[in-house]
């Protein structure tokens, strides 16, 4: 059996737009599968790998799918461990060192035991040495000013920095026309 959890399918608006650039919309093959044959989408390109139906027929697995019906981008970007992490890129906000995502918290500038929240604005990417030594203090407090800026970003702002890692580096051939602006023509 053919492990087809490595082909995923780009999510296009109908104006032919993926749905978000950072991260970059996709689904998994048993979903654009599932929208395809529910008429939800239209197959833009397909892999060179199949699927076998319960009937036995072989449908080739979509590479890239485009909406039937548009939908309307946010205007704002929702708050996520990842887009605080790509907006500060992956640099701690207290002593400016950039590190592995996996080197990474996020910390709250004003903390959440005085009513401080989620919002773009009160969270800020730290290392955990940073995160320990600040705790449960503001950056005044702790004598930590913040070296980064924290703001609420733009889907612009969240792809800029993104490119900076080069995270569609790697994103399958069929996909590279509608993401061209993010990955190189030539290696």
């Amino acid at each position: 059996m053919t492990d087809l959890t490595a082909h995923p399918a780009l999510v296009l608006n109908a104006d032919y737009r993926p749905l978000s650039s950072h991260p970059l919309s996709s689904w998994g093959w048993k979903d654009a599968l599932t929208a395809v044959y529910f008429g939800r989408v239209d197959v833009v390109a397909v892999y060179d790998r199949t699927a076998r139906t319960a009937g036995g027929r072989l449908i080739p697995l979509p590479s890239v799918v485009r909406l039937r019906t548009f939908v309307r981008p946010r205007k704002r970007v929702s708050v996520t461990r990842w887009g605080v992490f790509t907006r500060d890129v992956n640099r701690c906000c207290y002593c400016l060192e950039q590190k592995p995502v996996s080197d990474l918290t996020f910390d709250h500038v004003i903390p959440r035991s005085r009513g401080g929240r989620d919002t773009w604005d009160n969270l800020a990417t730290s290392c955990m040495p940073c995160n320990f030594r600040k705790a449960d203090r503001t950056p005044e407090e702790a004598g930590m000013p913040l070296l980064q800026r924290v703001y609420e970003p733009s889907q612009a702002d969240l792809y800029a920095r993104g490119m900076e890692f080069g995270v569609h580096r790697d994103v399958p051939r069929d996909w590279i026309s509608f993401v061209y602006w993010a990955v190189p023509l030539a290696e």
